[in-house]
């Protein structure tokens, strides 16, 4: 929950003002599927290659992560309306 909360005041911090609700929801959908869809995945890889395979993939989204942050994200400022 902790990060959750972290991440919802950002979205907050930088939605547009009237947006905020809209901005929040949508991440929160997002949020949502990837806590459906990564588990099916992790199991499929699991039954087909192993832990390795699941590591690999845990380990490759995180590396994407970091570089998208390092490399796509710049000042962050709220959106002017």
């Amino acid at each position: 929950m902790l990060r959750n909360s972290s991440f919802c005041f950002s979205v907050s911090a930088l939605a547009p003002e009237r947006l905020i609700g809209l901005t929040g929801g949508v991440f929160n959908l997002f949020g949502g599927l990837s806590g459906v869809i990564i588990p099916i995945a992790i199991g499929y890889l699991v039954q087909a290659g192993g832990f390795g395979a699941a590591l690999a993939m845990c380990s490759l989204l995180a590396i994407i992560a970091a570089f998208s942050y390092i490399f796509l994200v710049g000042k962050m400022e709220r959106v002017a309306e």
